[in-house]
């Protein structure tokens, strides 16, 4: 293997990790003193500022409505998607965070690119949305003996809420064509800019309350690691290998993120959970255009390259 393709196959691997543990991350702090309103805070804040220059290098006017453009994106993907998110995981375990969220993103994207973008897509696409549809089902009839009882529900419909909104971002990024960099950057500096000074005034904040320790730690997996390096070492593994082969890895993220959290968390999940997990990544593997059929799929899934998420 040529050393720039196993370069690349790294810095994917380093990526999906990191998302895939970001749901663990999260739901282990909803464990403690922190609320999903800290949270929000700590990774915005974080990120914000080690963004602030590239915003500043590349401006933060993106697509046709400019620095309206840069705040629609980052109302879909910035602090309102992390703060329902990270609620969600309060109620329901990770598994079915990283599931629900992956398999809406893909759902609600393929929909909403027909409908808004007259996007034309292949059976293949289809066939992918049924599936994960499916595998959406299986987590939302489980009963985890890891949420919290009859409000597992909430989690279920947080997650649901916050998928569709990432893929409004998705749509975004697509319909505009945005530098993934310059979104990244204009997405962390609006939501700081937009989320800290209500947080400062309104929320009862937690965040002195809790032992420093993991406060650094959620400031550094949460801001650093997830929202810039994470992303940063996606976008060079794109460059290495291509779109194609990059996303092939995207499947992985239920998967990896249902695995780290039985020794993290202690959440072992169910043979209904486990066909959730298998369906819904399943399904974005049909979609991601890596499978094809003797014609070439019209059009590709991607992920967005800023995740919460992953």
């Amino acid at each position: 293997m040529k050393s720039q393709t196993l370069k690349g196959y790294s810095y994917i691997l380093f990526s999906i990790l990191v998302w895939s543990g970001w749901v663990v991350v999260s739901r282990q702090a909803m464990n403690g003193p922190l609320s999903a309103y800290d949270i929000t805070a700590i990774r915005f804040t974080i990120a914000g500022l080690i963004l602030l220059p590239i915003a500043f290098k590349k401006g933060l006017h993106i697509g046709p409505w400019g620095i309206w453009g840069a705040v629609a994106m980052a109302c879909c993907i910035g602090a309102p998607y992390t703060n329902l998110s990270v609620l969600g995981m309060k109620y329901a375990p990770a598994s079915h965070a990283s599931t629900i969220l992956n398999g809406t993103l893909l759902v609600s994207t393929t929909t909403l690119g027909i409908l808004l973008l007259k996007e034309t897509t292949s059976p293949l696409r289809l066939l992918g949305v049924l599936v994960s549809i499916s595998g959406m089902g299986c987590m939302l009839m489980a009963k985890s003996a890891y949420g919290s009882a009859d409000q597992e529900w909430i989690g279920h419909a947080l997650f649901i809420t916050a998928g569709v909104m990432w893929s409004g971002y998705t749509l975004f990024v697509k319909a505009w064509k945005a530098d993934a960099l310059q979104a990244a950057a204009a997405v962390c500096v609006f939501s700081m800019l937009l989320y800290m000074p209500p947080y400062l005034m309104f929320v009862d904040s937690h965040i002195t309350l809790a032992n420093w320790k993991p406060v650094l730690f959620q400031a550094f997996y949460q801001g650093a690691l997830t929202a810039v390096l994470a992303l940063i070492s996606f976008n060079a593994g794109i460059r290495l290998l291509g779109a194609s082969r990059a996303t092939a890895f995207i499947p992985l993220v239920p998967v990896l993120s249902t695995i780290l959290a039985i020794p993290v968390l202690g959440e072992i999940p169910t043979a209904l959970e486990i066909s959730g997990v298998t369906a819904v990544s399943l399904g974005v593997l049909l979609s991601s255009g890596v499978i094809r059929l003797r014609r070439p799929a019209a059009v590709e899934f991607e992920k967005p390259n800023c995740p919460a998420a992953t």
